[in-house]
């Protein structure tokens, strides 16, 4: 995956993400076997819930708007947020 705007992906090992805003870096996120995510249509930024990717490449994340409605997404296509 490519950088976009000035964005650098998240790399699978990456600790500490729990808590944190990330930017989804694909118009449509999917999890692991490339399912659509159950996200809203056009959603920009997400809530980690992971503290780090699964070994099926995954974090499970939130809108920032609805914790409840949580999904898995591929960690390669979200970025942090910068603080």
């Amino acid at each position: 995956m490519t950088e976009q705007h000035g964005l650098t992906p998240l790399r699978y090992g990456q600790k500490g993400l729990r808590g944190k805003y990330a930017r989804v870096l694909v118009d449509e996120p999917t999890d692991e076997i490339d399912w659509p995510a159950d996200l809203p249509a056009g959603i920009e930024t997400v809530v980690i819930l992971d503290d780090e990717p699964n070994p099926h490449h995954t974090l499970r994340v939130h809108p920032t708007d609805d914790p409840t409605r949580i999904a898995p997404v591929v960690f390669d296509q979200l970025a942090l947020c910068e603080d």
